[in-house]
C-alpha cells in the first residue's frame, strides 16, 4: 500500500505543478465542475501521501486531468487511457 500511496501522491501534485495550479484552484475548479465537495486539507493529504483518494474522487480526479486510473495508480506510464491511443492510432493509420 505504501507504494501506491507514493505514487498516486506523486502524480497528482505533479500533475498539478505541470499545470501551474495551486490547490485552492484544483479544489474550487474541480467543486465546480463535478458538483463535489472536497478540500485543500483533502488535495493535500492526497499530493502528501498520507492516504488514497477514494475510487469516486479517483475517478474525478482523472477525469479533470485528462489521464486514466491505470496512470494515477502507477499501472502504466501512459497517461492517455489504451482505449483512446488505440482510436489515434487508427486515425493516423487511415490518414
Amino acid at each position: 500500500m505504501d507504494e501506491e500511496l507514493n505514487i498516486v501522491g506523486e502524480r497528482l501534485k505533479e500533475l498539478r505543478k505541470e499545470r501551474q495550479l495551486t490547490m485552492e484552484m484544483v479544489v474550487t475548479d474541480m467543486n465546480q465542475k463535478f458538483t463535489i465537495d472536497i478540500t485543500r486539507g483533502n488535495l493535500s493529504r492526497w499530493e502528501n501521501n498520507v492516504n488514497l483518494p477514494t475510487l469516486r474522487m479517483a475517478a474525478y480526479l482523472c477525469k479533470y486531468y485528462g489521464i486514466s486510473l491505470d496512470y494515477l495508480m502507477g499501472f502504466t506510464d501512459s497517461r492517455v487511457p489504451a482505449d483512446l491511443l488505440a482510436q489515434i492510432k487508427k486515425k493516423k493509420d487511415k490518414a
